[in-house]
This record gives structure tokens, C-alpha cells and sequence, in this order.
């Protein structure tokens, strides 16, 4: 049989139909210009890599979501493999037993993928195509607060209400190995593979200019009112933008962070800093190892003079992201997927001025 698919299949696949026009799984666009890849693009960028890592997002809207990819973040899963999105990997699903995750070592993470949703529903979608071996590396839940379903229609007859409590899904028992950045969570613990990045060793170092600085999700404001009434001298950023080098400078230019940006947040841990989180809206917020101050937008100006750093943060967080590497490693070595003869440091993290937006 011939397993070739013609171009007009693959395009038709691309456009949300299979090769006889019924609907299959369409990515929703991420942000104003979808970055989502054809099934024929994404198939001739796949052919010869032997890993593949999931990401949450390409679009580069939110500079948390795209540098928590282990892609991006750890110097061997950048060099051997490719990363494309989660929505890009469900849409290979269409490609039934011809989807080039099929026999690849699939790395997905970071980011807070678990929750009721579009997430769970591409991630689950990957165990369906066949890879060797898939790793769950440093996800985290992630469930809204205010959010209800109707126990009858599905995800494991969940529901969830008040944004902290937390409770896993039976799918993290597919992967061969998992890691979550939930540290209380009964599971082993990986944090957002970012911390890495080498930019942290030198940039907390650097002398803070400011008490604190304020970093707001680009789709939710902080309010900041009331320093500024008081002529305090801070700066205010958003998320919305991919230069992770600009973005740490900002964060260790303070004392605080003030972000109601899960990894705005984590950073500022990373960076020694203290980190105070304002009107947290989800159980992602509730996860931190180490102590976050908690806030509303009236009193998060108190809760700056109560935040306090964790110093030992960057090396228990790097620690557990090595072992982690180690351990895919030696699955990918183990499947014939990496060379075992070549030498790859597991604690190399990724150079930032090396990376491409791919």
C-alpha cells in the first residue's frame, strides 16, 4: 500500500479537514497572527529529528509561556530536537499512523498545562500518536478560579471551584516519566525548566535599583495607584513581549516583584529576589516551593514590605531540572534516539543569544 499522502491532503489536513473533507482538530489562533505551522511544514521539520518538544505556545505573546519550553531552555533537547506548540502537535493526530511523533522521544513542558480544556485535550492527543517514549517535564496545573463544569460531561467528573485545591489526571500515568512543578503535589517535582537559562547566574548578582517593580499578565492589570499617588519610583512592565534577557534585567532591577505572572514570579525566586502575587486567579499561583507573599490590588503595597527572597531557590530548582535532563537522557539513549557515545552535558542550559524563534 502507498503510504505517501499527496501536497492537496496534507493542505487539506492543514485546514482542519481530513482527505475526505470531515472535520478533525483545528488550533485555535494564538494571538493576533496564528504561528501554527502547516501539517506539511510541520512533517518536514520533524522527519529527521529524533526528539520533538511540546511547548505550550509559539506566538511569543507571553515571555513565560514561550521560554518555560524545554526546547528553548536545556542546551541538548535545543540541539537534537525541534519544538513546535501543543496545538501543532494535536493537529498531527490527523495524520493517524503516518504522525512523525510516532517513535520520537516527545518532551512536553513547561508551562501550566493541567486543567479542563484545550490543553489536556492536546496533550492527551500525543499519547495517541505512538511515540517512543513521552516525558512530562516541569507542567503544572492550572485551573481558574470560578470555573465549573458539569460533572457529567467529562474531565474525570472534576469540579473545582475555589482556584487552589488541586487534583491530578489520570493521563499523567501514560508518560514514562513525569516531572510537575507543583511541589506539594505527591509527585516527583520539576520546576519550569527557564531556570537553566545561565542569564540567572549573572543578572542576581546585580544590585537592585528599586523596592520593587511591577509586572503585570497582558491580559490582566495591576493596580497602581497608590504608589504612584506616592511618588514611588518603580518600574511597571507586562509580559507581552518574547525578550526574556530584557524582561530578568527589569525583574533583578528591584527587591521585589509584584506580578500576578506565574512566571514573573518563579523568576524573581530565581533571581533572589522576594515576590509578591496579586489577586491570584488560579491554582497555579499555589504550587511555589518557596514563600510567595499573597495580595489583592488594594493591599499588595504592604505585602512589598513583607516579601522576603529565597536564596537557595536557583540551585534546588536547577538540581531537580538536571536530574530530570539526566533522566530523559538515558531514555533517549536507551531507545537508540541519542547517540550514547556522545558526550551531552545534562546541565547545560540553553544560551539565549543562540536560540532562534523557531
Amino acid at each position: 500500500m502507498d503510504v505517501m499522502r499527496t501536497v492537496k491532503e496534507f493542505e487539506g489536513l492543514s485546514s482542519g479537514l481530513d482527505g475526505v473533507g470531515r472535520t478533525t482538530f483545528t488550533a485555535p489562533p494564538a494571538g493576533p497572527a496564528s504561528s501554527t505551522r502547516s501539517l506539511l511544514e510541520l512533517t518536514e521539520l520533524l522527519a529527521d529529528a529524533p526528539v520533538v518538544a511540546v511547548c505550550e505556545s509559539n506566538s511569543m505573546r507571553n515571555v513565560g509561556d514561550h521560554w518555560s519550553a524545554v526546547g528553548r531552555t536545556v542546551a541538548w533537547v535545543e540541539r537534537l530536537g525541534r519544538t513546535i506548540s501543543l496545538y501543532e502537535a494535536a493537529s498531527l493526530q490527523a495524520l493517524g499512523k503516518f504522525s512523525p511523533l510516532q517513535g520520537k522521544l516527545v518532551i512536553v513542558g513547561g508551562s501550566g498545562l493541567v486543567g479542563p480544556g484545550r490543553f489536556e485535550t492536546c496533550v492527551e492527543s500525543i499519547f495517541a500518536q505512538r511515540p517512543a517514549s513521552v516525558a512530562l517535564w516541569g507542567i503544572g496545573h492550572n485551573y481558574q478560579e470560578g470555573v465549573q463544569l458539569d460533572p457529567t460531561t467529562g474531565w474525570r467528573r472534576r469540579v473545582l471551584k475555589d482556584g487552589v485545591t488541586r487534583i491530578w489526571p489520570e493521563w499523567l500515568g501514560k508518560a514514562d516519566v513525569v516531572g510537575v512543578r507543583d511541589w506539594d503535589a505527591g509527585m516527583p517535582w520539576v520546576p519550569c525548566a527557564s531556570c537553566m537559562l545561565p542569564a540567572f547566574d549573572l543578572l542576581r548578582e546585580r544590585e537592585p535599583e528599586h523596592e520593587f517593580v511591577v509586572l503585570n499578565h497582558y491580559e490582566r492589570g495591576i493596580d497602581t495607584s497608590r504608589p504612584l499617588a506616592t511618588g514611588a519610583d518603580f518600574e511597571h512592565i507586562t509580559n507581552n513581549t518574547e525578550d526574556i534577557l530584557e524582561t530578568l534585567t527589569r525583574l533583578a532591577s528591584a527587591k521585589v516583584v509584584v506580578s500576578n505572572s506565574y512566571h514573573a514570579l518563579y523568576w524573581a525566586l530565581m533571581l533572589g529576589r522576594g515576590a509578591v502575587s496579586v489577586a491570584p486567579n488560579s491554582t497555579r499561583f499555589h504550587g511555589f516551593r518557596w514563600p510567595v507573599s499573597y495580595a489583592s490590588q488594594a493591599d499588595w503595597p504592604s505585602a512589598v514590605e513583607h516579601a522576603r527572597p529565597a536564596p537557595e531557590a536557583l540551585g534546588q530548582a536547577r538540581a531537580a531540572n538536571v536530574e530530570m535532563s539526566r533522566r530523559v537522557l538515558q531514555i533517549g539513549r536507551s531507545l537508540g534516539l541519542v547517540d550514547p557515545r556522545e558526550a551531552i552535558d545534562p546541565a547545560e542550559g540553553a544560551r539565549v543569544d543562540t536560540l532562534t524563534a523557531r
